[in-house]
């Protein structure tokens, strides 16, 4: 049999061509390096990771280098003890400390939330002795708890499953304090020492709670959606904080000093670093906050 070497090495060259093609869109679908000017979209058609719900997003803090709200609602931002900025999932971070927290005077839309997603990265190690404040809107009557606040429980097990509590508020008649305490086997797992997503998000609607862990949505124990403190079990609807004054990253309102009590010997400062702080007015889908977790790992 005659081979003809003239087709076979076009057939060859085009072959290779295509395969290199195919190797090249894999790599930029799946990985997260891929070509300047080329950055493929992700599911949903988002290719910034500003690109989601644009009209939704209230505060944002990037950390490059500040603590700018560069959405501008959240001002008049000061750090105070020792806090630095460090690299983090996307640019700089911030990195806190024992005694460093940053404190805004003014919360801005923050303060009306009555749906929200917070969308964070977190780095931090195991701490003991207490829980550490991530975020808190605090209360202008010096009120015990602050209208809103995420903490992480201290953990001095071989686990490596995080206790994270995020509480919440309705204030009217009656008057409501809702806790999301994701216990055991709810609580995520490979938590320490590295880059993890975290996403909470609450729809005034349906008063649904989602949990979220680096784009995942995670189950959370029975009856988290409607549970109230006094256990009655009435759905929340819509969130409504009481005299909201400032706003912490990184500490509890105790930590503020005046009118507020000085802080219990549980209650730390974040220690870890911080990135890529977002707080929405709506809550998320699965979808978009997946897309967020993917594009901002990609640094978009």
């Amino acid at each position: 049999m005659k081979m003809n070497f003239k087709n076979l090495k076009v057939a060859g060259s085009l072959a290779i061509a295509a395969g290199l093609l195919i190797s090249s869109c894999t790599k930029a679908d799946y990985g997260d390096d891929f070509t300047k000017g080329d950055a493929p979209p992700v599911a949903g058609g988002f290719v910034n990771s500003n690109d989601i719900a644009p009209t939704n997003l209230v505060a944002h803090f990037p950390f490059e280098n500040n603590v700018t709200d560069v959405k501008g609602g959240v001002t008049g931002g000061t750090t105070s003890g020792t806090t630095s900025f460090v690299p983090g999932r996307k640019g700089q971070a911030y990195q806190g400390s024992t005694n460093g927290f940053i404190g805004y005077t003014n919360p801005g839309p923050i303060a009306t939330l009555t749906s929200f997603t917070t969308s964070l990265w977190i780095n931090t190690g195991k701490h003991d002795g207490g829980a550490q404040g991530v975020f808190t809107l605090a209360k202008q009557d010096g009120s015990f708890w602050g209208n809103f606040f995420l903490m992480i429980e201290g953990n001095n097990s071989t686990s490596n499953r995080m206790f994270m509590k995020l509480h919440m508020e309705k204030n009217g008649a009656p008057f409501t304090e809702h806790w999301l305490e994701p216990f055991g086997d709810f609580r995520p797992d490979d938590m320490y020492g590295a880059w993890r997503h975290i996403a909470w998000t609450y729809d005034a609607a349906t008063s649904k709670v989602g949990f979220y862990i680096n784009g995942q949505k995670r189950a959370l124990p029975p009856g988290a959606d409607t549970r109230n403190a006094d256990g009655s079990g009435t759905p929340l609807g819509p969130l409504n904080f009481k005299n909201p004054t400032k706003f912490i990253i990184g500490g509890m309102q105790n930590h503020l000093g005046a009118p507020f009590n000085a802080p219990e010997p549980w209650m730390l400062n974040y220690t870890g670093k911080l990135d890529e702080f977002r707080v929405y007015n709506k809550a998320l889908s699965e979808i978009e906050i997946n897309a967020l977790v993917t594009l901002e790992r990609q640094g978009r």
